[in-house]
Formats: structure tokens, sequence, C-alpha cells
């Protein structure tokens, strides 16, 4: 088959296999880190199961390119994001919900009871399936458990375990994961990227290829992961009203909201990862190439215990954020949480 993802061979064989076979399961569970593909994947397999050319998917018949394509739709292929669409006409604009309501199941559930209009089968994308609040899980359960023939379901998550099992258990798993540096780079050349650059994004995509190659083309990614950076370290040493402005930001919609504060403890990981690696002599496979001296001095300034009891505090944090919770209340508490220096930051020398 034709895949633009790259990397993740071992999956796409398995989707490979489903489209060859002509009889694809009703249910797919598309589970693994963000950014390494399989949004992009799902979209692909929906256009290889609708595809008409000879190759799946050819990307030039009419069906994969409603599929594919920016600003079309192929009205047997529907995608479910939170905050989409529901035929409620007294719900007003879902945009700013960070859930898949019930109202936007019911919608979905009404479409795949038609017949397919072009012939073929209907095929639903969930993406972000683990935003199911718990009514709209419920309802679509009954979709996994009697589903409408014709019809293959995709759910995509980055968080599996904040699905129902009963939900787990009706979908095929396939496993997606963070893909090699190597093949990263080769990726980023591949789209005009030097050798030097392509090496360095490469790095600090730790595996995320979707991340890398927004980087490429968007220098402001590289410009907030400096900011990003920039605050791990320096808010070790901050006062505590610094510390809380900092949290503050949360609530303050120039700042990006709880996206933009879950993108910054993504970042916070993997730099405190690298910290603890530095510090136990283990500096090969860190992701933070560029700032290896600040990282070698940050290494011998925290105790290892302290840093992994952060890294538990950054995970249910980020958890915090992705649920209702006060957020700003979640990120203060965080920064109380900060490991505490034994010795002073090479920022403040």
């Amino acid at each position: 088959m034709d895949w633009s993802v790259v990397g993740n061979e071992r999956a796409l064989a398995v989707l490979e296999r489903a489209v060859a076979s002509g009889n694809p399961s009703h249910a797919y569970l598309f589970s693994g880190p963000a950014g390494v593909g399989k949004a992009l994947a799902a979209m692909e397999f929906a256009a290889a199961l609708c595809c008409e050319g000879n190759t799946l998917p050819c990307r030039a018949c009419r069906n994969c390119r409603d599929v594919l394509e920016p600003g079309r739709h192929h009205p047997d292929v529907e995608v479910v994001v939170p905050g989409g669409l529901c035929d409620e006409s007294d719900h007003g604009d879902h945009a700013g919900s960070r859930d898949i309501r019930i109202c936007q199941v019911r919608r979905l559930q009404r479409l795949l009871s038609m017949t397919p209009y072009r012939g073929g089968r209907r095929v639903a994308v969930l993406d972000g399936a683990d935003r199911l609040n718990q009514d709209a899980a419920n309802a679509f359960l009954k979709t996994l458990e009697e589903p409408p023939p014709d019809t293959v379901l995709v759910l995509v998550t980055d968080r599996e375990e904040q699905l129902l099992e009963t939900v787990l258990s009706r979908c095929q798993k396939v496993a997606f994961t963070r893909v090699e540096r190597e093949k990263v780079e080769a990726a980023l050349r591949e789209r005009g990227a030097g050798p030097e650059k392509a090496r360095a994004v490469a790095a600090l995509a730790n595996g995320r290829v979707g991340w890398a190659l927004r980087a490429l083309q968007d220098e402001e990614l590289l410009a907030e992961r400096d900011a990003f950076l920039t605050a791990a370290v320096e808010l070790t040493q901050a006062s505590l009203a610094a510390r809380f402005a900092w949290a503050r930001g949360v609530s303050e919609p120039a700042a990006g909201g709880r996206e933009r504060y879950l993108r910054e403890l993504d970042t916070w990981e993997q730099w405190w990862r690298d910290v603890l690696s530095v510090g136990a002599g283990a500096e090969a496979g860190i992701i933070n190439t560029d700032r290896g001296d600040i990282l070698l001095a940050e290494g011998k300034r925290y105790a290892p215990a302290d840093i992994v009891k952060f890294l538990r505090a950054l995970q249910q944090t980020r958890e915090h954020l992705q649920a209702n919770v006060d957020a700003q209340l979640a990120l203060e508490v965080l920064t109380l949480d900060l490991p505490r220096p034994s010795r002073p930051s090479v920022a403040s020398r």
C-alpha cells in the first residue's frame, strides 16, 4: 500500500492485511503516543477502504481525494473530534468543548444507519476517542456491540487507559510507537532539511515524527520549546509568587490555555528525564542534545529520587489538565513539587 506514514511498519502491515482481505474488523483502536502518525494512518486506512484504484490508497480517484484532501468530504467517511458537529438545534456551538459529547455520538449513529452513499462501506474515525464523556461512551458502546453492516470504526487515542474496558474489548488494537530517530531524520531530509538541521530536529522530536515535520515548517515550535526549557530551569529557583504567576497563565486566553500548558509539560518531562539520565552518567540517548552543558550542570544539582517524584507529579498534572479540574490550581500544586536544587543553577551564576 501507498502510505505516507513514517515508520510503524508493523501497525501498517496489520492494516494492509485488513484491506487486502476485503473483510476488515468492525472496529479498530489506534493507540500510541501523540505525534507518531495515528490520525494520518486512520485517514489513509479510510481512503484505502473506499479506494477505487489499483494501488491503495491511490490518492487519485474521487474517493481518495474526498477523504484525504483538505476542504473535501467523503459522504461515507465521518470524522468525529471533540467539539464537533451534532444535530441538536438548541446546542449551539461546541467548538470550545474538550469532550466528544453524546449528541455527537447520536449524530454518528444516525449517519451509520444509512446505506452507504457510494455503495461501498461507511468508515467512522473518532480522533481523540479518550475524550468520549461518560454518556457518550455508553451510547457509543451500543454501536460497537451491534455495528451496522458494512461499517468500520476507527478509534484514535493517545490515552488508551482512559477508555472503558468494554470499549477496548470490542476493538482490534493496532499499536503505534515512537519512530526511530534515523527514520525521522530521513523523513526530514526528504522534505528538504539539511543534514545538520534534520539531525537536530529529529533528536528533539523524541520519536514524534508529526512534531518534527511541523517544526521543519514552523520555526515558532522551536522557539516555543526554548521558552519551555528556560522556564523548566528558572522556575526551580523562582519565588512562590513567580511560580504561581506562571500557573496563572493557563487562565489567560492569549497564553494558549490548557493545550499550550500540556505541550509545556511534555517538554518538561523530556527535560527532567534527560537531567535524571545525565546525573546517572547515562548520556547516550538524551533528547535535548543542544543543551548538553546545562544538562551536565543540572544533573549534579538534584537527588534522583526527587526527580522521579516530580516526573510522577507531572503525569498526574497532565491527567488533571485533560480532565475538567481547576487547571490553575493543578499547575500551582505542581510548582510546589519542583525538585529542590542542592547547588545554584548555572542560569543564576
